[in-house]
């Protein structure tokens, strides 16, 4: 990553962080290695961009668009050698909450945080929507113990997934994902999120999850986590700028969600849960 013409309409920049990279999460709920701020996928639903903007850490500018400004610690490599990751000896730790772990610019560091927890002890949970995990799928049986590769998709309609998460690998190569990381004996996660009500440009809400499940079930992944979209800062207002339509999300439509998934899961014999919005 060394300017803007790699990403064009990305503003591109760094900051500093201070070791260890291993925080303690809210959301995640546990430990969090995270390591840029902004993600280049641009997901229109995504809650990191309402976070930066409210907190902004480290006082970049965040002002622009979620998928417009990315941030890198200049001094990374040396928070990665600093870490002391024994520490977390036996504790899992997720790659990442705030932004993909395999974004393309991130490559390099992931890989090398991943081969000094792995070796350390530490149990690595990888949460992505990118087909570059597989790169490491040969490090990550060496460890198949204590790794669990997870992978989200919110649809299965290629059209309907380039608007609401444009820069990202179709749904269907992220099956592919699961299932060689289930065919090398890695325990797997799907996440099916965030799930969208039905709206013009996608109607078939019923039908596109139960085909996900009939393909999660095809595939043999471990367990499944289903989650509504849920309103998080401005990700409301991107989203009915793309889909030039308002998307109403409420309580009741999560309870509704919450028992098709979990007749979904039955019916497919899936093992798996739904998460509720707060």
């Amino acid at each position: 990553m060394s300017d803007n013409a790699s990403m064009p309409g990305v503003r591109v920049g760094w900051y500093r962080v201070r070791p260890p990279l291993v925080k303690k999460s809210r959301i995640a709920g546990g430990w969090v290695v995270n390591y840029a701020v902004g993600c280049t996928h641009g997901c229109l639903f995504c809650y990191a961009d309402s976070i930066h903007k409210k907190y902004n850490v480290y006082r970049l500018d965040v002002s622009s668009d979620w998928g417009t400004y990315f941030y890198v610690p200049r001094n990374l490599w040396q928070a990665i050698v600093e870490t002391p990751w024994g520490r977390w000896r036996g504790k899992e730790v997720l790659l990442s909450s705030m932004h993909d772990p395999y974004l393309p610019q991130l490559y390099k560091y992931t890989r090398a945080i991943l081969e000094r927890a792995l070796r350390a002890g530490v149990r690595v949970r990888i949460l992505t929507r990118s087909p570059l995990v597989l790169r490491d799928l040969s490090l990550l049986e060496e460890y198949r113990d204590r790794v669990t590769v997870g992978v989200s998709i919110a649809t299965l309609d290629p059209g309907f997934a380039r608007l609401i998460e444009p820069r990202v690998a179709p749904p269907r190569v992220r099956l592919r994902v699961l299932e060689e990381a289930a065919r090398r004996g890695l325990r797997t996660v799907a996440h099916v999120a965030p799930v969208f009500p039905a709206s013009r440009v996608r109607p078939w809400l019923e039908e596109d999850l139960e085909s996900i499940m009939a393909e999660l079930a095809r595939v043999g992944v471990d367990y499944v986590y289903g989650e509504s979209l849920h309103a998080r800062g401005l990700n409301m207002a991107y989203i009915r700028r793309v889909l030039g339509e308002e998307v109403r999300v409420d309580k009741g439509f999560d309870r509704y969600l919450e028992r098709l998934l979990k007749r979904l899961l039955e019916d497919y014999g899936l093992r798996g849960e739904y998460l509720r919005g707060s």
